[in-house]
């Protein structure tokens, strides 16, 4: 189970990663006869940033990697390759997806560079897929290099290249993702659906800072678009604590109606706020005192109206759940472009064929393409788009029928 794990959670990622990375290589070099690893040249501010952090964190992995294995300390140095790598993909590449398609560069080389130092980094526990990556990657397109990837020179690392910063701001962004989307399961709001805004309650103002140097990239993954922050806790949630009779009853028997009037008569947001930090409350009763310790009490935070709230380890995320009909249209064109990438990829196209789509002509998919045609052609590289008024007209095509909206619709598509 233990070996079927690790090949699940990291050595399939890996491999997925780098045959990501041979298909859009390929695909570039068929397009315009580079190789991969070229020169980047109109790199956008948010691509370099992001480039910038994958190398920064490769140098950091090189350094750790490097100290654990001279100090024979196996585990140390293999699990945060493993780490490592699951960022790589799930978040560099998935990032990025559009610059590979373009064949940006930059992006190419960055992630040439980081897979193969990858490769020399595994080499002394994985020596055969290391091998083949290094041999493909390396050997295979450059003669002077070393035959293997167990000659090759161990990777050496650059200590100004690691911006501290730069890792915790990124942290930071992928924890609010995270809450981000949790906040959108909540209220079963799916990705694909833009909303307005997304508001973060971190913990200090320079926390803040760092999210707003990540911006357009906390936008574009959230798929919001307006990032705003919150002074405290309240200004999302209301709180409210609620003083457990089980644990509390047992404690001090008819002194629990007492705590529980006490505790309504309280700011309710300090309350939580104290025992939020483990602390505990005093509170005077006629008699006696009654100590009322963090696990005798529920902290019970309801979202606000309009808002759908997720929460961890005081930060708290919140997105607005008011859908204008211009965000639902917007909507409805991301899953049909879904929907049709899955169509292309069921009908066994390569990714860069060019095809012709053919829609049924319903009230929805012509407000549709009035507004994000634009896009639903580029997402899709379609070369011809039209409707149809009968299933007939589709004769010759793949189809596929689903819901959209409040209508069933159904796409054609052939190789143009």
């Amino acid at each position: 189970n233990l070996v079927a794990e690790v090949k699940r959670r990291f050595l399939n990622t890996l491999w997925n990663t780098y045959s990501f990375f041979v298909v859009y290589a390929n695909l570039q070099e068929s397009q315009d006869g580079n190789g991969a690893a070229g020169n980047g040249a109109n790199v956008s501010a948010e691509a370099a940033l992001q480039d910038r952090w994958l190398l920064s964190d490769l140098n950091r992995l090189v350094r750790d990697v490097t100290a654990a294995y001279e100090a024979y300390d196996v585990t140390a140095a293999t699990r945060p390759i493993a780490e490592f790598v699951d960022e790589l993909s799930n978040w560099y590449v998935r990032l990025n997806r559009r610059r590979f398609w373009d064949g940006d560069p930059a992006a190419l080389s960055t992630l040439h560079h980081t897979l193969t130092t990858v490769a020399k980094l595994l080499a002394p526990a994985i020596p055969f897929i290391s091998e083949e990556i290094y041999q493909n990657l390396v050997a295979d397109v450059d003669p002077d290099a070393p035959d293997s990837v167990h000659l090759a020179s161990w990777p050496q690392f650059d200590e100004s290249v690691i911006d501290d910063r730069l890792h915790a701001d990124m942290a930071l962004a992928q924890k609010v993702t995270t809450l981000g989307r949790a906040a959108r399961e909540s209220v079963a709001l799916k990705v694909r659906q833009p909303v307005q805004q997304v508001i973060v309650r971190t913990r200090s103002g320079e926390e803040n800072a760092g999210l707003e140097r990540l911006r357009d990239l906390l936008l574009t993954e959230l798929n919001v678009k307006e990032l705003g922050f919150a002074g405290t806790a309240g200004d999302l949630v209301d709180v409210t604590v609620f003083p457990l009779p089980k644990q509390l009853g047992q404690k001090y028997g008819r002194g629990y109606p007492v705590i529980r009037s006490k505790f309504a008569e309280m700011d309710q947001r300090e309350l939580a706020a104290g025992f939020d930090a483990g602390e505990s409350v005093t509170v005077a009763g006629e008699e006696q005192e009654y100590v009322v310790e963090p696990e005798d009490v529920e902290v019970r935070r309801t979202p606000r109206a309009g808002l759908a709230v997720a929460e961890d380890g005081g930060y708290l995320v919140a997105v607005t759940t008011t859908l204008t009909p211009e965000l639902e249209l917007e909507g409805h064109a991301r899953e049909l472009v879904r929907r049709i990438q899955q169509l292309r990829k069921d009908s066994d196209l390569d990714i860069s064929d060019r095809i012709e789509l053919t829609l049924s002509d319903t009230p929805l998919l012509s407000s549709l393409l009035s507004a994000h045609q634009d896009y639903v052609v580029s997402e899709t590289l379609t070369l011809d788009v039209g409707f149809a008024s009968d299933v007939g007209e589709l004769a010759g095509s793949e189809t596929v029928s689903f819901s959209l909206g409040e209508e069933e619709v159904t796409v054609g598509l052939k190789k143009a």
